[in-house]
């Protein structure tokens, strides 16, 4: 990470303030609000269950190791409750299938259980220890969802179909990818694209996403979290253009390859939101873009060679360790143009005291 020197990125001398870290968390607040509303619309109240439990478990867990370990208040950015909702936002909202929890005979949904332990580990092991989320080298959340993904795999991709709102298909859009299928077909697109399919409970609706995304755009303070955003998405389209997943030829199945990568998952609501963290993401405009596309890179790397349904927060956090590279390769950029600007302007006053 860079060091507190000259060259130290105006943009994290910016969060340096507590006052500017709570906006920005503020917004990312307000952005997901909408995602729940649309997971509790699809999955009901246990959508909401879910997201209160990673959220209240998040906040007790950092007012409770900020005062014995930070020995300071850390609930004033207001990022562990933004944690704690991303978290629940990637899980199922009903965990009741074979093997699950049973009292007298009824199912409990264990999904607020889960919910609750990704945003513990995300707070006591990845925030606190590295002294608060502007210090934090990586996600929390996205480091939050990949511990339950190596610990619970089965679990967490056990999506469940919305009963009020029936998708076409009864598994994932990322279980079909792999599968070699695609779900864009036949008039289906809009259904995706609003969220009509099986997945997380609040991941799934394109149209909040991206009219997400679009809003960080239209924001100044927001406008370098949309370049990254950017980045990984324009590498994935890419990748998945020139590697299609989905079984056939053509150019149509190419397309269909390219938004089955973007619409399934966790993928897009990765890149709004946990890539752009204003204390990891560089300063400059094309170390922003680079980050995103090494982070889709990535992600498409481990989707066609991992073992898990999703990995986009495995390929989140590996983007997250090339950062100090990043700022490495403009440290060095920026000495060479100096190096040549001096260079170029010494000719300039040589002559000009030849003229004297």
């Amino acid at each position: 990470m860079p060091t507190a020197t000259a060259t130290t990125p105006r943009w994290r001398l910016r969060f340096a303030d507590n006052r500017e870290a709570r906006n920005w968390n503020l917004v990312s607040l307000a952005l997901t609000v909408p995602l729940l509303l649309v997971g509790y619309y699809y999955y009901g109240p246990n959508a909401l269950r879910t997201a209160l439990a990673g959220a209240g478990t998040a906040l007790l867990c950092d007012w409770a190791a900020g005062r014995l370990i930070l020995r300071r208040r850390t609930l004033d950015d207001w990022s562990a409750l933004v944690t704690g909702l991303w978290v629940a936002c990637m899980l199922p909202a009903e965990m009741m299938n074979v093997g699950g929890l049973v009292i007298r005979d009824v199912p409990v949904n264990t999904a607020p259980l889960y919910a609750a332990a990704g945003a513990a580990f995300a707070i006591l092991v990845v925030k606190i220890p590295f002294g608060g989320a502007m210090t934090v080298p990586f996600s929390p959340a996205a480091a939050g969802f990949a511990f339950l993904t190596v610990c619970f795999p089965q679990k967490v991709f056990a999506y469940v179909p919305s009963i009020l709102v029936p998708s076409a298909h009864k598994s994932s859009l990322a279980l079909l990818l792999r599968q070699g299928r695609s779900a864009l077909g036949g008039g289906q697109l809009s259904g995706v694209f609003m969220g009509q399919s099986v997945g997380p409970l609040g991941t799934g609706c394109m149209l909040v996403i991206c009219a997400a995304l679009l809003a960080m755009c239209l924001m100044k303070a927001r406008r370098g979290a949309a370049l990254s955003a950017a980045g990984l998405i324009a590498s994935v389209a890419v990748f998945a253009f020139l590697f299609p997943r989905v079984t056939g030829t053509g150019l149509s199945v190419r397309l269909h390859s390219v938004g089955m990568e973007l619409f399934s998952g966790s993928l897009l609501f990765a890149a709004v939101f946990l890539l752009p963290e204003p204390g990891i993401m560089p300063n400059r405009w094309y170390t922003r873009l680079g980050y995103g596309a090494a982070a889709g890179a990535l992600c498409l790397l481990l989707r066609h060679l991992g073992s898990y349904e999703e990995s986009v927060c495995f390929a989140v956090l590996l983007a997250n360790a090339v950062v100090p590279l990043l700022y490495r390769l403009q440290t060095e950029i920026d000495a060479r143009r100096e190096h040549r600007r001096k260079r170029e302007g010494a000719p300039a006053r040589a002559e000009g005291k030849e003229g004297l």
